[in-house]
């Protein structure tokens, strides 16, 4: 997989600062340690996955297995088609504000990361 080297640090930086995807998704271990899940209402959206579930809850996903969505989407259910959609919705959930372009190095970033 290729992706742009000096959008990625600038994803990284986005990643761990402005857009606080490293409190969930915290390295090394790429989710959170300890209780990793969250309500539906906590990443907006629905509750349909989750309550599949016994605690009815969804579960910080570990991106280090992040390769294995490219096809069959993201997410728990594969509702986001690339990673750009996941961005889109984590800036929309989350009121990030992120500009176009952060959004893009952010995307370049996680392209980066070798597992």
């Amino acid at each position: 997989m290729t992706f742009d080297q000096a959008a990625a640090a600038r994803g990284d930086a986005l990643f761990s600062g402005k857009a606080a995807c490293n409190n969930c998704h915290a390295e090394p271990l790429w989710t959170e340690p300890g209780w990793n899940v969250h309500q539906p209402s906590d990443v907006c959206i629905d509750s349909f996955q989750a309550d599949r579930g016994p605690d009815r809850r969804y579960r910080t996903s570990p991106i280090g297995a992040l390769s294995t969505h490219f096809k069959g989407g993201f997410y728990h259910d594969g509702r986001f088609a690339d990673l750009n959609a996941v961005v889109n919705h984590y800036d929309k959930c989350m009121n990030l504000g992120l500009a176009n372009s952060g959004k893009g190095d952010l995307v370049q970033y996680l392209l980066s990361l070798k597992f």
